[in-house]
C-alpha cells in the first residue's frame, strides 16, 4: 500500500468514526455531517472521500460576495448538490438598515469602520464562520507537512466545556486555544470543538501535503476549477490579508473590478466614520486607505498598531 493510499484509508476511517455521533453534537438533533465546501482543491477532495466512505452528509457553500466569479460558477456547475448560503446579519441586529439583510464585505467593512487586518479578521467570522453552527462540520483544512505536526494529528483540540469530550474520552485532549475554521495553522487539530458556536470541526486530511492532494484528484479525476490551471495556488477571498501583498496584487489586476469595489466601499466606511465623529486624520481619501491595507509605505508593524487603535472603533 502506497504512502498516499495509506492517508486516505486513515482518512476514511475518520470520517466514519464519527458519523454515528454527528445527530449528538446538533443543537436539533440532525443526522450526518455539515460539509463547508470552498469549491477548492481541499473541498472536492474532502467531498469525494466523504461520498467513498459512505456517510451521511449535507454540503454548504458560503456566498462571501469577493470570491473569483470562476470559482462560484464552477461550484454551482460541477457540485449542484452544494447549497449556495448566503451569510445574513441577525433581524435583530443593532443597524435597522441591516437586520435580516445578507451580509457582504461591501456593507460589513462601513458597518465595522475599519478594514478587515490580520489582527481584526471580522471578515472571516461574518462570511465564513456562522456555517454549521451547532453541527458536526467537514472541512478541508489542512497543516503544511513536518514531523512535529504528524505526531499530532489524533490530538482533538478542544474549547473547555465542550460536548465532544463528554463523547470521545478514548482520544487525548488537549483544551485551550480559539480556531477559525478555514486557518491552516499547526494549532488545529485533527478534531476541533469551539463552544461559543457549538460547533465541533472534523479535519480528515489535516496531514495530507499538496502534492497528496494533487495526486488523488488526477487519481480519482475530480474536477476542479481553472483557476490552478491558471497559477493560482489559493482560491479564497479576493484581496484576502491573510495572502501575501504580491498575491493580492495579482489578484486585483487579474479581477480590476473588485479592487475598484474595495475603493467605493472605503469611501463609504470613511462617510460613515465623519457621520460617527470618528478621526479620519491617517486616511485623507480612500486611496489613502487602500494603501494602508495593501501596507504600501507602511513600517513593519504599523498596521498591527494601528489597528489596536482602532479597535475600540470598528463598532459603529
Amino acid at each position: 500500500m502506497s504512502e498516499l493510499d495509506e492517508k486516505i484509508k486513515v482518512s476514511i476511517e475518520r470520517i466514519q468514526s464519527f458519523e454515528d455521533l454527528t445527530h449528538r453534537f446538533a443543537d436539533d438533533g440532525a443526522d450526518g455531517y455539515y460539509l463547508a465546501f470552498s469549491g477548492g482543491k481541499d473541498s472536492v477532495v474532502v467531498k469525494r472521500l466523504m461520498d467513498m466512505a459512505g456517510v451521511k452528509y449535507d454540503a454548504h457553500y458560503r456566498l462571501t460576495s469577493v470570491d473569483p466569479p470562476e470559482l462560484v460558477r464552477f461550484i454551482r456547475e460541477k457540485h449542484p448538490d452544494v447549497s449556495v448560503d448566503v451569510p445574513r446579519y441577525p433581524e435583530e441586529y443593532k443597524n435597522p438598515r441591516l437586520a435580516g439583510k445578507p451580509v457582504t464585505m461591501w456593507n460589513l467593512i462601513p458597518e465595522k469602520g475599519i478594514p478587515p487586518t490580520r489582527r481584526i479578521r471580522y471578515c472571516c467570522e461574518w462570511l465564513k464562520e456562522s456555517g454549521g453552527d451547532g453541527r458536526m462540520a467537514v472541512t478541508g483544512v489542512r497543516w503544511a507537512e513536518s514531523s512535529a505536526r504528524k505526531n499530532q494529528r489524533d490530538i482533538i483540540d478542544i474549547q473547555d466545556g465542550g460536548k465532544i469530550a463528554q463523547e470521545s474520552e478514548h482520544f487525548d485532549v488537549k483544551r485551550g486555544s480559539s480556531v477559525l475554521i478555514n486557518d491552516n495553522d499547526e494549532s488545529r487539530q485533527m478534531l476541533d470543538a469551539c463552544v461559543t458556536r457549538h460547533k465541533t470541526c472534523l479535519n480528515p486530511i489535516i496531514d495530507w501535503t499538496d502534492r497528496d492532494v494533487w495526486d488523488f484528484i488526477r487519481t480519482e479525476k475530480i474536477p476542479y476549477c481553472e483557476l490552478y490551471d491558471e497559477g493560482h495556488h489559493r482560491l479564497g477571498c479576493i484581496g484576502c490579508l491573510m495572502a501575501r501583498q504580491h498575491g493580492r496584487e495579482r489578484e486585483f489586476a487579474r479581477w480590476p473590478e473588485y479592487k475598484a469595489a474595495y475603493l467605493c466601499t472605503f469611501l463609504q466606511m470613511l462617510k460613515r466614520r465623519e457621520e460617527h465623529g470618528l478621526p479620519n486624520a491617517r486616511w485623507p481619501d480612500e486611496t489613502a486607505v487602500y494603501n494602508w491595507w495593501m501596507a504600501y509605505d507602511v513600517l513593519p508593524g504599523q498596521i498591527d498598531l494601528l489597528a489596536e487603535e482602532y479597535e475600540e472603533e470598528d463598532e459603529l
